[in-house]
Order: C-alpha cells, then sequence, then structure tokens
C-alpha cells in the first residue's frame, strides 16, 4: 500500500494533477488524512456516492461523513480544499472595482452555484465600488423571515461601507427569484435608504447560471 501511495506522489511530482484519474486524486488526497487505510476503497466509495471528484469537494463535512470509512480528519481534509480553493477565486479586497454584473458573475457561480445548502451573503463596497469584503448573513436554510436586518447593518457598520450587493444561492437550480426573495431584497432595500448605504443588486445563482435582479427590472 505504500508503494502504491508512492508511486502516486511521484507521478504529481514529475506530471501534474492533469494525468490523473478522479479516483486516483481523491485517493492520493485522502492518503494524507488516512495513513493506514486502503485509500482506494474509499476514493470510490465517494465517487460511486457523490457521482464525481468536483461533487464530492463541494459537500459538507456531514455528507462526507455519511460514507463508510470518512471520519471527521478525511471529512475535514475535502472539505478544506474546496473551501480554500473558493477563497482563491474571491476577488481581492479594495482592489476590484464593482461595476456592473458581470464582474462578479463568474465568480458568483465558481463560488456558490454548486453547493448544497443555501447561503446568503452581501458584497459590502465604499463610495467608489471597490470591494471591501464579503459578508455572511445567512447559512443553511435561508428562511427570510428570520434574515435579520441588524446582520447586514452591523457588518456594512463595521466595514463603513456604502454600497451592497446581495447574494443567493438556489441549490434546487430554480433560477427565478421568488415572492420572498423579492421582499427580503426590498426590505433591505429600504433600510439602506433609511440608514445611509445602497442595496446596488441581488444575484441568485444556480449549477446553470447567474441572475442579476437589477438586470431583469426587479429592483
Amino acid at each position: 500500500m505504500e508503494g502504491h501511495r508512492e508511486r502516486l506522489r511521484n507521478r504529481l511530482l514529475r506530471a501534474g494533477i492533469r494525468g490523473f484519474t478522479d479516483k486516483e486524486a481523491l485517493e492520493l488526497l485522502l492518503t494524507y488524512a488516512l495513513p493506514r487505510r486502503d485509500t482506494g476503497l474509499t476514493a470510490r466509495s465517494l465517487l460511486d456516492r457523490f457521482g464525481s471528484l468536483d461533487n464530492t469537494l463541494r459537500q459538507s463535512p456531514d455528507n462526507l461523513m455519511t460514507v463508510k470509512g470518512v471520519g471527521p480528519a478525511a471529512a475535514v481534509l475535502l472539505n478544506l480544499v474546496y473551501s480554500l480553493a473558493a477563497v482563491s477565486l474571491e476577488p481581492a479586497r479594495g482592489r476590484v472595482r464593482i461595476t456592473g454584473p458581470e464582474t462578479v458573475r463568474s465568480y458568483l457561480k465558481a463560488h456558490l452555484g454548486k453547493q448544497r445548502r443555501e447561503r446568503l451573503c452581501a458584497f459590502l463596497l465604499d463610495q467608489d465600488n471597490l470591494l471591501l469584503a464579503e459578508a455572511e448573513l445567512e447559512f443553511g436554510t435561508v428562511d427570510r423571515a428570520t434574515v435579520h436586518p441588524r446582520n447586514l447593518v452591523e457588518k456594512v457598520i463595521a466595514h463603513n461601507a456604502t454600497g451592497v450587493i446581495l447574494v443567493h444561492n438556489h441549490p434546487g437550480g430554480r433560477l427565478e427569484a421568488s415572492p420572498q426573495d423579492l421582499e427580503l431584497t426590498r426590505s433591505l432595500a429600504r433600510l439602506g435608504n433609511e440608514l445611509g448605504f445602497r442595496v446596488l443588486d441581488h444575484f441568485i445563482v444556480t449549477d446553470a447560471g447567474v441572475a442579476s435582479l437589477r438586470e431583469r427590472g426587479l429592483i
């Protein structure tokens, strides 16, 4: 088993990851969390359950641990790889100017489109539309009735932001905004008008694409 692992490592060092199958790449990655186990069997079980390497890495630790042989260490490692890759794709804070929907569309699709749990966040901008921070407002099941406006207000104040772009994924694949999505957007926009910041747009993100509510004339 150790000889097989060493061969995989040497292949990676010589030629990079491109020549690896999904199973081989996942098998090698798992060796760093499962040093004394046949990671080939675990890799195959994960791929059978989730379909691909990409989809496996996007799973939550809880989902990953439903697969036999995957404990907390392996689940954290797999989730960490995806999370770090997602962070590396984020626009650089303070250097990216948001001029319109196309500025952030590709990032949003890569970052949120295939997540299996709902997430509502906000891009916080300064008066020159430079990106200051990404703030998470709700994660899990985004029940619009429980999204507390103070969560947004606290983050706007903390970063001295003057503009907000809301971002919300639909894991089910529905690209259209629901009536609840529209009401939440309008409610937060009214709040912003009262407190001195603007809600500039609200993006709905799915596997299939990214929709701007402002482009669609909904805000």
